[in-house]
């Protein structure tokens, strides 16, 4: 059997992706970077891919926009990152990997007005040697009180996982503040790690929500939100955690990057995760989810295909029989009204689908969008199965395939 791909997911043509990075819309473009390895389906070597779109549904491939070099900060890898507003040219850091110990500092690169060609690594800051942290990366900045502050994932030397707080006054030399949470009891009850990845700290709705990807001895796990609040404690800073879930309750997702968007909700993208792949099989390896907008509802963070990405992709829609129906090959977004609704599969078991929720399937992934609701997020290369029964209305409408152009 041919293993199933995706068609209208944003990924390269071949080689490794994972994590996106640098997310921006400058001067009407998004920008979109992710990590990536050209040369192979595998993790290794990691550079920044680099595509581009005005609708977030059909996107434009890159040139990389950089790679590890030789005797850099970034020798070993060119890991996980943002893009930094706010300054006379775009800037982007990252965690770079100098060596196979895995040791990283924040690295900063200038680019050009375009976004494509990027200056040599500047290291901006170093893992502290203080508060136990062993180690330390994935850099996000935000701003608060003023002041211009960014965190970085952290697993200290006792097995426990942390937020570290930087102050960015001076952009080329960022101060270690101190540690913004440490390993949280309302945290670990949804899910445990040693190194919480990826940190997204952001206010929403009047909150302040951090997400963090659960990185477990080696092991991916989920990804938590957690809700709560930014409050000052002796003249330090603290993150008072409210109430925490998880982000996606499927089973394949992992590192999603937030980045606020002027007049609309923030916009949320996501890792897919694959496993390496034999190149003499399949010469890619994973891709990003679909772009999502997230909001409170009560007090969970909820989130949505964004509306316009989700207008782009679809042709027609026209009802779906009721009965079975596999989802193999398809490319699909569906619509259901009604209850009783139900997705199954071989190793994932059931999925009930209610009223008003999404369905988007492209191949091998399958994308499910509760309304209101915690979605959820598989890669398998066996399929679903739809089930509709009597009295349940679904629609389906083709999503026309969008693999990325090279720019």
């Amino acid at each position: 059997m041919t293993a199933p791909t995706t068609s209208y997911h944003l990924r390269p043509r071949s080689g490794w992706l994972n994590d996106p990075n640098g997310m921006a819309r400058v001067d009407g473009v998004w920008h979109v970077f992710f990590q990536h390895n050209p040369d192979a389906p595998v993790h290794d070597r990691i550079a920044w891919g680099h595509a581009t779109s005005r609708d977030l549904a059909h996107w434009e491939l890159q040139p990389v926009a950089f790679s590890p070099s030789p005797g850099a900060p970034d020798a070993f890898g060119c890991w996980t990152g943002v893009f930094v507003p706010g300054h006379d040219r775009p800037a982007v850091v990252y965690s770079g990997i100098a060596d196979d110990s895995r040791q990283s500092t924040i690295c900063l690169r200038w680019g050009s007005a375009d976004l494509r060609d990027w200056g040599a690594p500047i290291v901006v800051g170093r893992t502290p040697r203080q508060d136990g942290i062993a180690i330390m990366r994935d850099p996000f900045v935000f701003e608060h009180d003023g002041r211009r502050l960014a965190v970085l994932g952290v697993g200290l030397a006792d097995g426990a996982p942390a937020i570290a707080l930087f102050d960015r006054s001076d952009e080329l030399s960022w101060r270690y503040e101190g540690i913004l949470l440490a390993d949280d009891p309302v945290l670990a009850a949804v899910g445990r790690a040693d190194v919480w990845e990826c940190p997204q700290l952001f206010p929403l709705d009047g909150r302040w929500v951090l997400i963090v990807s659960l990185y477990n001895r080696g092991v991916l796990g989920g990804v938590v939100a957690a809700v709560g609040d930014l409050v000052d404690e002796g003249g330090s800073l603290r993150f008072a955690v409210r109430s925490a879930h998880a982000v996606d309750e499927g089973a394949d997702f992992y590192s999603p990057q937030v980045v606020a968007a002027a007049g609309q909700a923030p916009l949320l993208m996501g890792w897919i995760r694959q496993d390496g792949q034999d190149p003499r099989v399949r010469d890619h390896a994973g891709c990003l989810s679909l772009p999502r907008r997230v909001k409170l509802v009560g007090e969970r963070v909820v989130s949505f295909v964004d509306p316009g990405a989700a207008e782009a992709l679809v042709g027609c829609w026209r009802p779906l029989d009721t009965g079975g129906t596999s989802l193999a090959e398809r490319r699909w977004a569906l619509r259901v009204a009604g209850d009783g609704v139900r997705l199954t599969h071989p190793s994932h078991g059931v999925v009930e689908v209610p009223d008003g929720s999404q369905v988007w399937v492209d191949g091998a992934v399958l994308e499910y969008y509760p309304k209101d609701g915690i979605p959820g997020t598989w890669r398998s290369d066996e399929p679903w199965t739809l089930i509709t029964p009597e009295g349940a209305r679904v629609q389906v409408a083709e999503v026309v395939p969008t693999i990325p152009k090279t720019g």
